[in-house]
């Protein structure tokens, strides 16, 4: 309960701005996903099979991004059968694991809450 009132209250503050001026805006406009794409090996072993993907935040410029907890985003991929993702709250977030072949590159989606609305940011995996 102490962890999900903490969340909330970073993301309100998120919302709310920096800090520094009034004038600036620096609500989240995006998540970032670094790497941009990955391949991975479906019949590997871990981790041979699996790509980690990390978020970022996409803040207007001049704005400082503020520390961000483990499972600020909520993974997806656009393949479920061939592809999983984790959205633990610890470090296997967004640790994404080939159980079969996929026929190309597939979306991985990173979504985060930002006052009343989501904002996302997108990925390409390949899993041979």
């Amino acid at each position: 309960m102490k962890t999900s009132l903490a969340f909330c209250v970073f993301l309100l503050s998120l919302a709310a701005g920096c800090g520094g001026s009034s004038n600036h805006d620096c609500t989240m406009t995006g998540v970032s996903i670094s790497p941009a794409s990955g391949v991975a090996n479906h019949s590997a072993a871990p981790p041979g099979n699996q790509q980690q993907f990390m978020p970022g935040p996409v803040l207007p410029k001049g704005c400082v991004p503020p520390p961000l907890p483990f499972g600020f985003a909520t993974w997806s991929v656009s393949d479920p059968v061939n592809v999983s993702i984790s959205n633990a709250k610890d470090q296997t977030n967004g640790v994404a694991t080939c159980n079969g072949a996929t026929a190309g590159a597939i979306t991985v989606t990173a979504t985060a809450m930002v006052g009343n609305g989501t904002v996302s940011g997108t990925a390409k995996l390949t899993c041979n």
